[in-house]
């Protein structure tokens, strides 16, 4: 199981260390220090991973390990002086060697490296159970011309009358913010490769306590008291772990009697009755699968198997591909049979509890969550409980799998018909560039295999974006019926009419009422629209990425909650801003049209900004996707509104008219 472990040391000339015999013994190489003029060389059984990363502007002697540290030990003149940080990382055991290797090297060039410091990385897997890395960094900078910089300025300031001088860092790479930020970071990477290679195991830098674990954590053993164990001596480190341990397992066994009790005390009214087979299956299934087993874990577990599937399948051919494609395909069965054992048991379950509920109108999750909800309850659930629960599951599904389909991606329902639309011309240009025709096979026999795998990705790029569609449809119609559950023409409205209810309740709020379109609500003022929008602009032109992560802090500090990352409040906040253009004036307008621009030209998003023919009379510019100054997003809802009652008015009186039809024939019969 993947552990977390970050630790940090200052290599200094006051507590007698030197940077020779630290890279000496972290790498395995043989290294020369020039000071003694002593070969530094510590034998190791399995030869470690080594990598010297720096950034652009360091110079070039600093990839030859024993220069690099030689110079260091050079420069440093002071008898106390600060050599080098080392880190030391634990590796997640559940990635193979170069996983953790890419994941190492990745971790220290964006953390360390992009900051100015040059990295000495070595991993080590002397111990399988104990995969890990060092890491040792320089603190001294480098100027932009290759030449070290300075640890610290000197800065003269006035301190009761009297003018003293004072040393400040020129970095911020000492600072307890900094290592907690490190720290924060390596969880971060570790859990993203964990996930992207497949494995449900996460790690966290914050504490058990922090965590509301009631264990406490064991200490560093380091080399040294293993050694001490091995030659049968007595380690105080290792003793102490011991006890810790012992301890823990104490906590452990308490905790699990609780969370039993718990489990009785819920269920002592609903018994969940698996059969030993099932049972042996269940424990079989989680011990695989390295995770509790139900149907929650079990759906992210299948969609993150369908996540790593698809990103193999158009990865070139190689043994390692097939390994992990057969492990999926295990992992993928053993889920089904979970499931199928957990539909089995609630079919059972709804049998004794619920024997007038019709089971075969609900679906596998939903039979489950109306069992975990009955459980959990203590009681049975009344028909409006159970229609709740069945209802809300199904809208979590469909979220869960609409996310999945638009890989995390904030799309809108003009966005994805205008991929879809790309997708067909596309499709249509290398069909009609390669000659095919499907109708006849002869004309698929001499066509590139890499162009019939591009026509399948399109395909299936179009086939994924027709689903979001078809599943943001079913979404919003409940969304609806939460907002509006009295109004019938909610029934009549298209996709893109929907959608723009929902935006407008997730911009203010709460639900859009009729009262509204004669006073529109507003939510930020004329002067917090100029401020944000001054903030955008900075961001969306400004190349130091410094500066925008600047300017992005201060906006979020100021209007906290701004959802920046929302292109859907990006899009309401855009309207708004339209509607009261004429106090903001000029210059914020032309500053919020170019932040659109940036923001949606740039990623060929242009259309969601493009009210469709349904919202207003207005013929916009094909050359300028912008709505014009006076367009208004309430006039929008409000004219959606109207024509869906009109529809719906028409189908009243055509049912009426079909119904007294119908009557008339039956009387003249």
């Amino acid at each position: 199981m993947a552990i977390y472990h970050f630790s940090n040391q200052i290599i200094s000339r006051k507590k007698q260390q030197n940077t020779i015999a630290a890279a000496a013994y972290r790498s395995g190489e043989k290294l020369l220090d020039e000071r003694t003029n002593e070969v530094k060389y510590y034998k190791r059984e399995v030869e470690p991973i080594t990598h010297i990363l720096a950034p652009s502007h360091a110079p070039n002697w600093v990839y030859d390990r024993q220069r690099l540290w030689n110079e260091v030990e050079r420069k440093e003149k002071q008898w106390n002086a600060q050599l080098a940080r080392e880190i030391n990382v634990a590796l997640p055991k559940e990635l193979s060697h170069e996983e953790q290797e890419q994941l190492a090297i990745e971790f220290c060039n964006e953390v360390f490296v992009s900051d100015g410091m040059v990295a000495d990385l070595a991993i080590h897997h002397d111990n399988e159970e104990n995969p890990h890395f060092h890491v040792m960094l320089t603190i001294r900078p480098y100027n932009e011309d290759g030449t070290w910089g300075n640890k610290q300025k000197k800065v003269k300031e006035m301190v009761n009358e009297k003018m003293q001088v004072k040393a400040l860092h020129t970095t911020d790479w000492n600072t307890k913010e900094k290592l907690l930020y490190w720290r924060e970071q390596w969880a971060v990477y570790a859990n993203h490769y964990l996930e992207k290679n497949g494995f449900s195991a996460r790690i966290s830098h914050l504490s058990n306590k922090e965590q509301g674990i009631e264990s406490v954590p064991t200490i560093h053993e380091g080399f040294v008291a293993r050694q001490m164990q091995k030659e049968g001596k007595q380690s105080d480190r290792i003793q102490i772990n011991q006890e810790l341990k012992e301890y823990n397992q104490v906590v452990i066994e308490i905790q699990e009697a609780k969370r039993e009790r718990e489990i009785y005390r819920r269920n002592e009214k609903f018994t969940r009755r698996f059969t030993p087979t099932e049972k042996k299956l269940l424990r079989e299934a989680a011990k695989t699968l390295r995770l509790f087993v139900n149907q929650e874990n079990i759906i992210k577990r299948k969609n993150q198997l369908q996540k790593w599937q698809y990103r193999l399948e158009f990865s070139s051919d190689s043994i390692d591909k097939y390994k992990k494609l057969n492990r999926i395909e295990k992992e993928t069965e053993i889920l089904n049979t979970a499931e199928v054992i957990l539909e089995n048991e609630a079919n059972r379950f709804l049998k004794k509890y619920y024997p007038g509920i019709k089971r075969d109108e609900l679906s596998r999750t939903q039979k489950i969550e109306l069992v975990e909800a009955t459980v959990s309850n203590n009681k049975l659930l009344s028909l409006s409980e159970i229609e709740n629960v069945t209802k809300e599951n199904e809208k979590k599904l469909i979220e869960r799998e609409l996310n999945g389909l638009l890989n995390n991606r904030p799309h809108f329902v003009l966005s994805l018909q205008h991929e879809i639309r790309n997708a067909e011309l596309e499709f249509e240009q290398l069909r009609v560039t390669n000659r095919i025709n499907f109708a006849d096979e002869s004309t698929i026999k001499n066509v590139p295999e890499e162009v019939l795998n591009k026509i399948r990705l399109v395909l299936n790029h179009k086939g994924q974006m027709e689903k979001s569609l078809e599943l943001m449809d079913r979404l919003y119609d409940y969304q609806l019926e939460e907002m509006f559950p009295n109004w019938d023409g909610r029934n009549y409205l298209t996709l893109e009419q929907k959608e723009y209810f929902v935006m407008a309740q997730e911009y203010y709020g709460r639900t859009i009422t009729p009262q509204d379109f004669a006073n529109p609500p507003r939510k930020y003022s004329k002067e917090d629209q100029q401020r944000i929008i001054l903030y955008l602009y900075k961001m969306n032109g400004e190349n130091d990425s410094h500066k925008q992560i600047q300017y992005r802090d201060n906006l979020m500090s100021e209007y906290p909650d701004f959802q920046l990352n929302n292109k859907s409040y990006l899009n309401m906040f855009y309207h708004e801003c339209k509607r009261f253009g004429y106090e903001i004036g000029t210059d914020s307008l032309e500053q919020l049209n170019n932040i659109v621009m940036g923001q949606f030209v740039r990623e060929g998003e242009a259309a969601q900004l493009q009210p469709s023919d349904t919202f207003t009379s207005h013929q916009s510019d094909s050359q300028n996707f912008i709505p014009p100054y006076g367009s208004d997003f309430f006039s929008i809802l409000e004219s959606a509104i109207r024509e869906a009652d009109r529809k719906w008015r028409e189908d009243e009186f055509e049912q009426k008219r079909r119904n007294k039809k119908k009557k008339r024939k039956g009387l003249d019969r």
